[in-house]
C-alpha cells in the first residue's frame, strides 16, 4: 500500500508549516501515477483521502530538515505522544537496548506500538528505517488491531519513502557535543527510471562518540557525598571490605559459614574513614566502605550505524503494478561500559545468600600480609561479609585499557524484504473489474548479539586458594572440599593466587584518587582477572515472515453520501526466534556454583557428591538450590531456548457514506494464534462535518496483545534490580513465568473536533484540532509485581526492617533469598540478596487526555510565517490492583505526575508540547522550536534527591540557506539555552528516557543534489 501523506482535517506539522498554495515540487520526482492511489494509514480502503474519522500526525521529510533532520533517537523522544523512550547509548537503559530506537506511543510500551514501512511490519528495532528516503512518517494515535493485527494498542508508526526518485543526492552532518568528539552521519540517495520502471536506493552512515560522566558538571551531584547529594549511584557491595578471621575449618563441610569456614575470631577493617575516603568511599560502618560507580559509565557510548536500502517501483500492466525493497542495517557498539565488577549474591560457599561467600586461607600470602598488618594471629584464613571483585580501584584489565569498567559489546543486525503485487483486477473479471488488490509476501531477520559479562564464583574461590589462572592444571588431593586441595603446587608456575585486599590497586583511576594501602608488589596478574570473568555472550536470531492479501472497492447502494466503500482480506504469519549460547558456564551445563569436577563428601568414608540442585534441607546438599543458580555471582544461566508462533487472521471494513457530510467506518477481525490463543476486535469510527470548517470524529475499539513468542511457561530468567530497603544496592530479581498466559486486551475511543478555515486574512490558513483519547487494557502482560516494591512490603518496619518472619503472616517472605535466614527487627541492608516475582498477566493500565494540534500560516514582510502548537495532556494514567500470594501489592498506582520509579524509571509527565515558529524568505529559513515536559514528582518514601523534578524546556532554533536550486546548507543550535537535564535519583542524575545529557549542541548539515 502507499499511504496518503496526510488526511483532511487531522492537523500535521507537515501542513501546519506550509504557506497556503500548492507545494514547490521537486524536479527530480516524477509526476504521480497510479502507485501512489491515497490510502490512510489506519484504513484498507483506497481513495479515502478526506476521511478524518482517525487522529492522524504526519512528518514529512521537509518538517524534519526545517528541524535540522533530527536523528531517529531524537524524533521519538521529541513526540508529545510518546511516552520513555529506550535506544539511548548507555548501560542503564538496559544493555540489550541501546542503539534500538523503540516507539511508544500512549507511554503503553514500546509493544504495544505497530512499527510499520511502506505499510508493512517491520521489526520492533527500527535501525534498518531508510531516514534518507523518507517522504514521510505517519503516526496513527489510535488503536489499530482491526486493522493490522496484535502489537498496536497503543497505535502505529508508518514510514513511507519517497515513491519516485530521479538522480543523486548527498547528505553530511556534524553536530559538536563539549567533551566528546561529537555525532556525525553522511548519506548518499539514487534513483533512476523515469517512466514504468524506477529504482532507488540509499546508503547511511552514523557515529555517536562517547561522552563520559565526568564531562557533565549534574552528575557531580552524583559522585560527592554532602547534603543533598543524589545516593542512586553508590553501593555498599565493594572490594574494601570487613574481614573476619576463622578458626580452624571443620572436618566436615555444612552449609553456614561456621561450618564451612570455622568459628569467626572478630572483625577486621580493610580500611579507616580516611583510608576509604581518600578514594572517593562512603565510610559507612566498620564493614562498608561504599563505593560510587557512575564514574566508569558513559552518559553515551560509541556507536556506529549502517543502513542501505533499495526500492523498485514497476508498473507491469495498466492493471497491475510491482513494488519490492530490501533494507539492511548494522548497529555495534564496541563497548557498553558497566562496573568494574556485578556484586555477589551468590557465592560458591555452602551457604545461600551474599554473606561469607568466600574464603581467603592463610596461605595465601596477601592474606598472611593483612593478617601480619593487623596483627592477627592464629586465623586459619578470612571471609568477608559481602563482597565485590573490584570497584575501587577499578578493572583496568577486561577492557583492555579502554575504560576501567567491564563492557558489553552489543551488535543488531537487522533484514527485511518486502515484494508484491497491487492494482485492479482488470477486464477479464467482468463486474468485478474495479475491484483493488493488494498482495505482498514480508520476510524480517534480525541477529541481537550482547554480551554481560560477569564473575565466576568458584574461579575466584581457586584464585583465592593459589590455583588462578587460565593454564592453571594441578590436581585435588583433597575432594572432601570444593575447589583444588594442594598445598604444594599453590601458587606455583602457571597457579597463580589472587590478593583481594586493598594493597592490589593503586588508586581510583577516573577520578585520579591515589590509593594509601597500595603495595606495589601485591598487584594482580592480568591473565588471572580476565579468566574470572565470563562474556556471557547471547546470540538471538529471529525470523518473520507474513503475508497479507486485501481486495478493496465500492458498491453502489444508493446512499446520499456516495457508494459504499469495502476492504477484505487475510493475513498469515509465521514468527520464530532463537538463542545461541555458546559458553558452558552460560547455556545451563553447569548448573551449580561449581561445575561437577570440583566434587564434595560429607566427610571421610562418605562419597562424593556431585553438586546438583536441591532443597537446603535435604541431606546431599551441597550450596545449590532448586532454582539452579550456576556458577556466576550475580545473574543466571541461559539455557538456550527456541520458540515458534503461527497466527492467521481474516478482517472486513466497510466506509459508509451516510450523507455528503457524514462518513461512517465498520471493521473486524479474527485472529488465531498457535497454542489455542485467539481475539476477536472491531471497530467503528466516524466523521461528521458540521458546518463548513466545523467537523467532529470519533472512534471506538477493541484491540489485543499476545504473549509474548519467547517467554515461554515456567521460564526463570534473572536479572538485576536496585531496591530501596538495601540502600538502593542493586541485587537479583527472579522472574518465573506464568503457565496461564493469555492474551492482553485494550478498550480504545477517541473524540475529536476539527477547525479548518481561512484566517484573519484571505491568504491566511488556520487549523484547529483537538483529540480526546481513552485506553484502557487488562490482563496486561508483564511482571505481576515488582521486586521492589515486595522487598518495601516484607521490610516494612521502621528504617526498613522486618516485623514478622511468619510466611502465614506475610507469605512474600517465601518471595526473599535471606543471606542468613529472617529475624524480626532484621535491616533490608545486607540481609537478602534475591527477591522472585512472578511474571504473567497482570492489572491494566488506564490512560486518557487531549491532543492538540494547532497551526496559523500566512505571508509576512515579503515571505511566510507559519507557527504551529502540539501538545499532549495527559488526565489519567493509572493501573489496577495487584495481588500476589493472596497479598494486596498495590490497591492501584496512580502514575501521572510521577517518576514511577518502581516500573524501572517509567516517568509519566501530566504535559508535553512542542511549539514551532517558522519564516522564510527567498532562500532563507528560520525555526525556532520550543520543547516542554512538565516535571515529574519522586513518589518513593522520605526525601529524594530531585523530589520535585523540573520542566524539561528547550529551545532550538535552525537555520536553512539555499545556496543553489540543488545545494542546501543547515545549521541548528539545540538547546540553545544549555539547560541541564531535570535531576532525578536515578543512576546518572536525570531520567535519560526522557531528557538527554548533551547540553547544548551545534549542528551543521549539507545538502547537495546531482
Amino acid at each position: 500500500m502507499i499511504f496518503a501523506a496526510a488526511c483532511l482535517g487531522a492537523a500535521s506539522p507537515a501542513a501546519a508549516q506550509q504557506a497556503p498554495g500548492p507545494a514547490p515540487e521537486d524536479p527530480r520526482q516524477e509526476p504521480q501515477s497510479r502507485l501512489d492511489d491515497i490510502v490512510v494509514t489506519g484504513s484498507n480502503i483506497r481513495g479515502t483521502p478526506e476521511d478524518a474519522a482517525l487522529p492522524v500526525e504526519v512528518y514529512t521529510r521537509e518538517d524534519m530538515e526545517a528541524q535540522g533532520s533530527p536523528t531517529a533517537l531524537e524524533f521519538a523522544k521529541n513526540l508529545t505522544v510518546s511516552g520513555p523512550t529506550t535506544g539511548e547509548s548507555y548501560y542503564f537503559g538496559g544493555p540489550t537496548l541501546v542503539g534500538s530506537v523503540n516507539f511508544n506511543l500512549r507511554g503503553l510500551g514500546a509493544d504495544k506500538t505497530l512499527v510499520l514501512l511502506n505499510g508493512r511490519r517491520m521489526n520492533i528495532n527500527t535501525g534498518n528505517v531508510p531516514f534518507i528516503a523518507l517522504a514521510r512518517t505517519e503516526l496513527l494515535k489510535d488503536g489499530a488491531a482491526v486493522i493490522y493485527g496484535a502489537d498496536a494498542t497503543g497505535g502505529v508508526v508508518n514510514f513511507i519513502t519517497r515513491s519516485r526518485f530521479n538522480g543523486l543526492e548527498a547528505q553530511a552532518q556534524y553536530k559538536y557535543v563539549d567533551g566528546s568528539d561529537g555525532d556525525y552521519s553522511l548519506g548518499l540517495l539514487g534513483g533512476i527510471g523515469e517512466d514504468r520502471v524506477n529504482f532507488l536506493w540509499s546508503l547511511e552512515y552514523e557515529h555517536r562518540s562517547r561522552l563520559s560522566t565526568l564531562e557533565r558538571d549534574f552528575t557531580y551531584d552524583s559522585l560527592e557525598v554532602g547534603p543533598g547529594y543524589n545516593p542512586a549511584p553508590w553501593s555498599t557491595l565493594t572490594n574494601l571490605a570487613g574481614w573476619v578471621p576463622r578458626g580452624p575449618l571443620p572436618a566436615v563441610p555444612s552449609a553456614t559459614d561456621v561450618g564451612e569456614w570455622g568459628a569467626p575470631l572478630g572483625l577486621v577493617s580493610d580500611f579507616t574513614a580516611q583510608s576509604c575516603a581518600a578514594v572517593g568511599g562512603r565510610y559507612d560502618n566498620a564493614f562498608t566502605c561504599a563505593y560510587n560507580y557512575i564514574s566508569y559509565y558513559r552518559l553515551v557510548e560509541d556507536q556506529d550505524t549502517w543502513r542501505v536500502y533499495a526500492q523498485l517501483n514497476a508498473e507491469i500492466t495498466p492493471d497491475m503494478d510491482f513494488h519490492a525493497e530490501a533494507s539492511y542495517a548494522d548497529i555495534t557498539l564496541p563497548q557498553v561500559m558497566g562496573s568494574p565488577a556485578q556484586p555477589i549474591v551468590n557465592g560458591p560457599a555452602l551457604a545461600t545468600g551474599a554473606l561469607y561467600q568466600l574464603y581467603v586461607p592463610i596461605t595465601n600470602p596477601y592474606a598472611a600480609s593483612f593478617a601480619a598488618r593487623n596483627g592477627i594471629s592464629g586465623a586459619s584464613g578470612f571471609t568477608p561479609i559481602t563482597y565485590r571483585l573490584m570497584g575501587h580501584g577499578g578493572n583496568p584489565f577486561y577492557s583492555n585499557g579502554d575504560g576501567q569498567g567491564v563492557s558489553d559489546r552489543i551488535e543488531n543486525q537487522i533484514f527485511r524484504a518486502s515484494a508484491g503485487l497491487n492494482g485492479r483486477l482488470g477486464g477479464w473479471a467482468g463486474p468485478a473489474r474495479d475491484v483493488g488488490y493488494d498482495f505482498a509476501v514480508t520476510y524480517n531477520y534480525a541477529r541481537n548479539y550482547n554480551t554481560h559479562p560477569d564473575t565466576i564464583g568458584f574461579r575466584l574461590q581457586e584464585a583465592l586458594n593459589g590455583f588462578g589462572g587460565p593454564n592453571c592444571r594441578a590436581p585435588d588431593l583433597d575432594p572432601a572440599r570444593f575447589g583444588t586441595q594442594n598445598p604444594a603446587l599453590a601458587g606455583v608456575g602457571d597457579c597463580h593466587w589472587w590478593n583481594p585486599f586493598s594493597t592490589a590497586f593503586a588508586e581510583q583511576p577516573m577520578l585520579g584518587l591515589a590509593n594509601p594501602n597500595h603495595i606495589p608488589a601485591e598487584e594482580n596478574l592480568e591473565e588471572v582477572a580476565d579468566w574470572l570473568f565470563d562474556p556471557r555472550a547471547t546470540e538471538t536470531l529471529s525470523h518473520d515472515v507474513t503475508i497479507d492479501l486485501v481486495f478493496d472497492g465500492t458498491l453502489a447502494v444508493g446512499l446520499p453520501g456516495g457508494d459504499l466503500g469495502w476492504a477484505a482480506g487475510g493475513q498469515w504469519r509465521h514468527f520464530e526466534t532463537r538463542e545461541v549460547v555458546s559458553s558452558p558456564l552460560f547455556n545451563g551445563s553447569i548448573q551449580c556454583e561449581w561445575p561437577s569436577n570440583f566434587t564434595s563428601g560429607n566427610g571421610v568414608g562418605s562419597p562424593n557428591l556431585p553438586p546438583i540442585p536441591l532443597p537446603t534441607n535435604d541431606p546431599r546438599f551441597r550450596g545449590c538450590t532448586p532454582n539452579a543458580p550456576g556458577p556466576f555471582v550475580l545473574f543466571a544461566t541461559n539455557p538456550p531456548d527456541s520458540a515458534d508462533r503461527e497466527q492467521y487472521s481474516i478482517f472486513g471494513e466497510l466506509q459508509i457514506p451516510v450523507f455528503d457530510n457524514l462518513d461512517i467506518q465498520l471493521a473486524a477481525r479474527r485472529e488465531e494464534f498457535s497454542g489455542g490463543l485467539g481475539a476477536t476486535v472491531y471497530k467503528v469510527a466516524g466523521r461528521w462535518n458540521v458546518w463548513g470548517p466545523l467537523s467532529l470524529r470519533g472512534s471506538y475499539g477493541t484491540n489485543y496483545q499476545s504473549p509474548p513468542v519467547g517467554v515461554l511457561p515456567g521460564q526463570i530468567t534473572i536479572a538485576a534490580r536496585t531496591y530501596t530497603v538495601a540502600a538502593g544496592n542493586w541485587l537479583a530479581a527472579q522472574f518465573i513465568t506464568d503457565t496461564n498466559l493469555e492474551p492482553e486486551t485494550a478498550r480504545t475511543s477517541n473524540l475529536g473536533l476539527i477547525w479548518d478555515s481561512r484566517g484573519f486574512g484571505a491568504d491566511h490558513r488556520f487549523r484547529f484540532i483537538l483529540d480526546y483519547f481513552d485506553i484502557e487494557t487488562e490482563d496486561q502482560i508483564g511482571q505481576i509485581a515488582d521486586p521492589n516494591q515486595i522487598a518495601s512490603l516484607v521490610f516494612n518496619g521502621p528504617g526498613g526492617t522486618i516485623t514478622t518472619c511468619d510466611p502465614a503472616a506475610q507469605p512474600l517472605l517465601n518471595r526473599i533469598t535471606f543471606n542468613s535466614g529472617c529475624a524480626v527487627g532484621m535491616s533490608g541492608v545486607g540481609s537478602f540478596s534475591m527477591v522472585t516475582t512472578l511474571f504473567g498477566n497482570g492489572p491494566g493500565q488506564t490512560t486518557k487526555g487531549f491532543d492538540l494540534q494547532t497551526s496559523y500560516a500566512m505571508p509576512l514582510g515579503g515571505g511566510d510565517f507559519s507557527a504551529e502548537l502540539t501538545a499532549t495532556r495527559v488526565t489519567e494514567l493509572k493501573t489496577g490492583p495487584t495481588e500476589l500470594d493472596g497479598v494486596t501489592v498495590s490497591t492501584g498506582d496512580d502514575r501521572l505526575g510521577y517518576l514511577n520509579f518502581a516500573t524501572f524509571g517509567q516517568a509519566a509527565p501530566e504535559w508535553r508540547a512542542n511549539l514551532g515558529l517558522n519564516y522564510s524568505l527567498d532562500r532563507h529559513r528560520v525555526r525556532v522550536g520550543v520543547n516542554y515536559v512538565s516535571a515529574v514528582e519522586d513518589e518513593r518514601a522520605g526525601v529524594q534527591y530531585g523530589e520535585s523534578g523540573e520542566d524539561w524546556i528547550t529551545t532550538d532554533v535552525t537555520y536553512r540557506f539555499e545556496l543553489s536550486d540543488d545545494t542546501t546548507l543547515t545549521a541548528t543550535v539545540a538547546n540553545l539555552f544549555d539547560r541541564d537535564p531535570p535531576p532525578a535519583q536515578e543512576e546518572f542524575g536525570y531520567d535519560p528516557w526522557t531528557a538527554n545529557p548533551l547540553g547544548r549542541t551545534f549542528e551543521i548539515g549539507i545538502r547537495k543534489s546531482f
